[in-house]
């Protein structure tokens, strides 16, 4: 039984609250804020695991000809409050993984972090009125600004299922508010979709007119990279690996090493988990169980952001696998397009 459903009238009251906000800004009640600079926003309409993160990374590749490209989130998980501007010295507590991950990655770009993404905007114009472009992480919700151009995740794995508003099931707002997105994109999607299965859910969907859907897929990269150093190791079958994860869906890395390595054991803690010192004596003991020496602990990127100031860890072979977003060769075309029309005309 799925005690959850016993929430269900929880979401009910959930559900009203958030039916009379959305009906508020529609009415003009309350006020969607634009912006003269280009701003894309980048959300879902679940609790998490649809892969924003990796889709910020692909929209700040695609903008690697432009300066002053800034990202401004929230900050999930930090122990600050108000605008920071986020830098690589910076730690999970005082900014938040996520856009720590994407400072230490894209160093030349502004990453920031400011619940009040109104103000966040401003204050980013008003320090250097030049910036080509904000790209909002986790914002649609968020509709004190209302984005140029919106784009919504919908996970592959869950598009057939039935769900219910939070607490009782993991639906911020329901699937009809997907009517606000100006393009809609089909997350983790199998790098063998067929064209059938596109079709079925693109009927499922059941887009706007005004609308676009793409589809993209998770990318592992076959080098894995030290938390502690520049080194790098490529994953092989003879690998032994302490997976250790800290994230919304952890299925797809799961399964990822099961093909390319031997999985020893994962350890799987909740999205954004800041580990605690009971929880890197349980990674230290069971690594030292395991026999083999040819074996590393892994753990993904944003959690290589929680896990590199544990200063007990640092002997032992940590790795974190990068991952990437991939469309199909006609979806990439399009969607490219699309955003780089989008950027250029503002």
């Amino acid at each position: 039984m799925n005690f959850r459903l016993l929430l269900l009238p929880f979401s009910l009251v959930y559900g009203i609250i958030i039916f009379v906000r959305n009906k508020f800004f529609d009415l003009g009640i309350l006020k969607e804020n634009k912006f003269a600079v280009p701003v894309i926003g980048i959300g879902n309409i679940t609790t998490g695991g649809t892969g924003k993160t990796p889709h910020v990374e692909y929209l700040v590749r695609l903008f690697s000809s432009y300066k002053n490209i800034a990202t401004l989130s929230r900050g999930f998980g930090r122990k600050t409050s108000g605008f920071l501007y986020v830098s690589e010295n910076n730690t999970t507590e005082m900014v938040g993984d996520e856009p720590l991950q994407l400072k230490n990655k894209f160093k030349e770009i502004t990453v920031v972090v400011s619940e009040k993404r109104k103000d966040g905007i401003e204050k980013i114009l008003k320090d250097n009125p030049q910036t080509s472009v904000v790209l909002l992480d986790d914002a649609f919700q968020h509709r004190a600004v209302k984005p140029g151009l919106s784009i919504l995740l919908l996970d592959y794995s869950t598009i057939f299922k039935t769900d219910f508003l939070l607490p009782a099931g993991n639906l911020r707002e329901p699937f009809s508010a997907k009517k606000r997105a100006d393009i809609i994109v089909i997350s983790k999607c199998p790098q063998t979709l067929q064209d059938n299965e596109r079709d079925k859910i693109i009927e499922r969907v059941n887009p706007e007119k005004k609308q676009n859907m793409f589809f993209s897929s998770v990318v592992y990269a076959i080098e894995i990279k030290s938390v502690f150093s520049s080194e790098k190791l490529v994953i092989s079958p003879t690998l032994n690996i302490l997976l250790v994860t800290g994230i919304a869906d952890a299925k797809g890395i799961k399964a990822y090493i099961k093909i390319s390595a031997k999985l020893i054991k994962h350890l799987e803690f909740s999205d954004h988990h800041l580990f605690s010192d009971a929880d890197i004596k349980k990674i230290v003991e069971i690594f030292s169980t395991i026999a083999n020496e040819n074996k590393i602990i892994l753990t993904t990127e944003k959690d290589a952001m929680r896990l590199k100031d544990i200063e007990e860890l640092r002997k032992l072979p940590i790795y974190y696998l990068p991952v990437e977003i991939k469309f199909n060769e006609k979806d990439k075309e399009e969607f490219n397009k699309m955003i780089l029309k989008y950027v250029g005309k503002n």
